[in-house]
């Protein structure tokens, strides 16, 4: 009797290649971890505890209330202004711009996650080749796959940094809308200052043309003088040529408004029926003004997204460092595939038919003359450059809180100096006008009270409009326009990130 024939010995080494390669798939892949964060900038550090220098007996450091703030304009109680901000916020190509930078982001840590897994293909292929005496047929399928496993922890450092990647590029379209929200507030508040200017230069110029017909008439009677009327029609003719300058103004933040809300400025003009024909005003927000709370300097570092944004540049720059450095380490390869090959279709799936492949391979670079010690280097002169743009950006944004509070503060104090002048104005020309009629004073006594009072009215417009502009750039500058995430404290990060490389070497750790 015949011996009996051993099982093909190609499926023994088939399964064992494969199981090799999930097992050093699971060892390598515990192996590879994230870097570990940057130290934090002392200059962010030194603003904790901190108090606002500026905001004594004008704002109390209560935590500011991040939902009030993130829709800022609604303290204004104008209707047309929310409209105007929703509209920047949905059609302005600079948000849009902002958003397609963040799609552009998150692909590239899609791809720089991807890279961490296997590459798996399907291949088939049919061929017939002939001499003058046989023709031979041979099919193949095939499946293939290829892996780069994270040894050096080189993806893992590559990864972090397109998170931190994603996260600037969030921060970014945050940036954007606070900057836009601003922006369309400050057009449209100067734009109705100037509008309120206008009207009251208007009604001066018609009382002075008032006075210029009564002059007139009192000149034919003998009763003024020429030169009274020559006084009379310079003021007038002054007051009149004011207005050319407020209309080139308004149309000026006009054309402004309706750029911002993605229009063309023929197309989007704002309609003037919010504005009192009587007396225009400026929106104001009197209840944000008496409790006003701007919390205290370290809140900036969570709310204020262009901060978020230079400290997540921190993150990635740190990251490339740390990738540049492992990418020296060395690395490994693996690349296999499992198939099958016959003279026929119908024989692919018999015995002998399979085939399959197993391939390992080290990468190392013992020696490249210094390039991977410049580029390091200059990984880390980025990471320099990085942190010192973040310190900048915070003591920036110191600046501007309190810039804005000075600057709110002295309009305050001025319109109420402003208020009691205008209303002596007020009282000086109602004097004046009874004396002139009377006959006790001159036509040019007159005329002055008339343009002292003009004067000290359009100086209380203005004032008034600088108060909301400035209390505008205060919610600017707190990083109001948009809703600020929790602090860390309060929640749970829920995306999956690799663990804190705790067991890196010395020389990968960061220091402060």
């Amino acid at each position: 009797m015949p011996p009996a024939l051993p099982e093909p010995p190609a499926r023994r080494p088939l399964w064992a290649a494969l199981a090799s390669v999930l097992l050093v798939s699971q060892l390598v892949g515990c192996a590879a971890v994230a870097p570990a964060d940057p130290a934090p900038s002392a200059t962010g550090a030194a603003v904790a505890g901190t108090a606002w220098a500026r905001a004594d007996g004008l704002a109390t450091p209560t935590p500011v209330d991040d939902a009030l703030l993130a829709q800022w304009w609604r303290q204004f109680d104008d209707p047309t202004l929310g409209q105007m901000v929703a509209d920047a916020l949905a059609a302005h190509p600079d948000l849009r711009s902002a958003q397609a930078a963040l799609a552009q982001a998150r692909a590239a840590r899609a791809l720089a996650e991807a890279a961490r897994w296997p590459a798996l293909g399907l291949g088939a292929s049919s061929s017939r080749s002939a001499t003058d005496t046989a023709g031979v047929n041979t099919h193949r399928l095939a499946f293939s796959a290829s892996w780069e496993p994270d040894l050096n922890g080189n993806l893992s450092a590559a990864v972090a940094a397109a998170r931190a990647d994603e996260d600037a590029a969030q921060a970014d379209v945050a940036s954007t809308r606070i900057a836009l929200a601003a922006e369309v507030a400050l057009a449209y508040v100067q734009w109705r200052g100037a509008l309120a200017r206008e009207q009251l230069t208007r009604a001066s110029l018609a009382a002075l043309e008032d006075t210029l017909q009564l002059t007139e008439w009192r000149t034919r009677a003998g009763l003024a003088s020429a030169h009274d009327l020559e006084q009379a029609l310079l003021a007038t003719e002054q007051t009149r040529a004011s207005l050319p300058a407020l209309a080139t103004e308004i149309a000026q933040y006009e054309h402004q408004v309706a750029v911002l809300r993605g229009l063309a400025p023929a197309q989007g003009r704002p309609t003037r029926d919010g504005a009192d024909n009587t007396r225009p005003t400026v929106p104001q927000a009197p209840a944000a003004l008496r409790s006003l709370a701007v919390g205290v300097p370290a809140d900036l570092l969570r709310r204020r997204p262009d901060l978020r944004a230079a400290e997540a540049r921190v993150q990635a720059a740190w990251a490339r460092e740390v990738q540049s450095r492992r990418a020296a380490w060395p690395g490994l390869s693996l690349t296999g595939s499992l198939g099958w090959q016959a003279a026929t279709l119908g024989a692919l799936g018999g015995p002998g038919a399979a085939i399959a492949s197993l391939a390992a391979g080290v990468d190392w670079t013992v020696f490249d003359a210094g390039a991977r010690d410049a580029q390091v280097a200059g990984r880390s002169a980025a990471l320099a450059q990085s942190r010192a743009a973040y310190e900048a950006g915070v003591l920036a944004a110191l600046q501007d809180v309190e810039d804005s509070l000075a600057a709110l503060r002295g309009s305050r104090d001025r319109a109420d100096a402003l208020a009691r002048a205008e209303q002596a104005a007020a009282a000086a020309l109602l004097a004046q006008r009874i004396r002139h009629q009377a006959g006790v004073v001159d036509t040019a006594t007159w005329l002055n009270a008339q343009r002292d009072e003009l004067a000290a009215r359009l100086a209380l417009q203005s004032t008034r409009t600088e108060i909301s502009l400035q209390l505008i750039r205060l919610f600017k500058a707190l990083g109001g326009g948009w809703p600020a995430p929790p602090t860390v404290d309060d929640t749970a990060d829920d995306t999956p990130h690799d663990a804190d490389d705790t067991t890196a070497p010395a020389a990968d750790r960061p220091t402060a």
